[in-house]
């Protein structure tokens, strides 16, 4: 495929919500050049962002001499990004689900044309709560992002992710703000757009406490604050936080100082 073709392909498959680099002339951020008469109104607004380095800052961290193989899930997978920047760190066997077929449709996109190491990745159309009847061997790794705030059952679908997880969780939520960390807060909101969960049922944790006691509980008792965003976003905070079922997973991470707790 030319480099027009890929570019309005990357448009045609949009709006897209995370950044990656498809050749290195082109990433799925061409998609911004679309107007905004391009997309179906029911998708809503859907943010651009480009968490790569990011990412990757931690994996590096955390695994010095690379995955080196380790298996990676990504539950609520958006375009498969995360999988495609731990195959790049080494990853193994990686799978990656969401609910929504038009994320899932720009990741197989993404392993088609994305140039890079794109083996043994696996994506389906499946909703969270069905990942018990799929029969899944354990993964190494999990990346639960964006995810906790649009479920109707938040505890059971991060048990689920803690079942099939043997060391580490990356987890990124949206929280409330302006009430005591001591729970989860009942929030509605509408299935359509794409940014939004399926249910039409969520919950928002309160803060690290909060989640912190609900992964103890699913066997993850040893946690590190990545970020934890409060009081001056409209809709609540954000919270970025890793859990191990080891301590020493998580060891490298603190041993290097690195992105302690922000409470703004």
């Amino acid at each position: 495929m030319g480099d027009l073709d890929l570019r309005e392909e990357i448009i045609r498959l949009g709006p897209w919500h995370l950044d990656v680099q498809v050749t290195p002339e082109i990433s799925t951020s061409v998609s911004l050049e679309a107007s905004a008469s391009s997309y179906d109104e029911s998708f809503g607004p859907v943010a651009f962002q480009s968490p790569e380095d990011g990412f990757k800052y931690k994996l590096r961290t955390l695994y010095p001499a690379g995955l080196e193989g380790r298996s990676v899930l990504d539950c609520a997978c958006n375009c498969g990004a995360y999988l495609f920047w731990a195959k790049d760190e080494g990853a193994g066997r990686c799978l990656g689900v969401d609910a929504r077929a038009h994320w899932i449709e720009q990741a197989r996109f993404l392993q088609r044309h994305r140039e890079g190491p794109g083996d043994d990745i696996r994506f389906e159309v499946s909703d969270l709560m069905q990942l018990p009847g799929m029969g899944l061997e354990p993964f190494d790794i999990s990346v639960f992002t964006g995810v906790i705030y649009h479920l109707a059952d938040p505890i059971r679908g991060l048990q689920i992710a803690a079942d099939l997880t043997k060391d580490l969780m990356f987890l990124d939520t949206e929280t409330t703000w302006d009430r005591p960390d001591d729970g989860l807060v009942l929030a509605e909101e509408p299935v359509e757009p794409l940014m939004s969960g399926v249910h039409g049922l969520a919950w928002r944790p309160t803060g690290p406490f909060a989640l912190k006691r609900i992964l103890a509980w699913a066997g993850f008792e040893h946690t590190h604050v990545i970020r934890w965003v409060t009081g001056k976003r409209r809709l609540g905070g954000r919270l970025g936080m890793l859990a191990a079922r080891r301590a020493e997973v998580l060891q490298p991470f603190t041993d290097a100082g690195a992105a302690g707790t922000q409470a703004l």
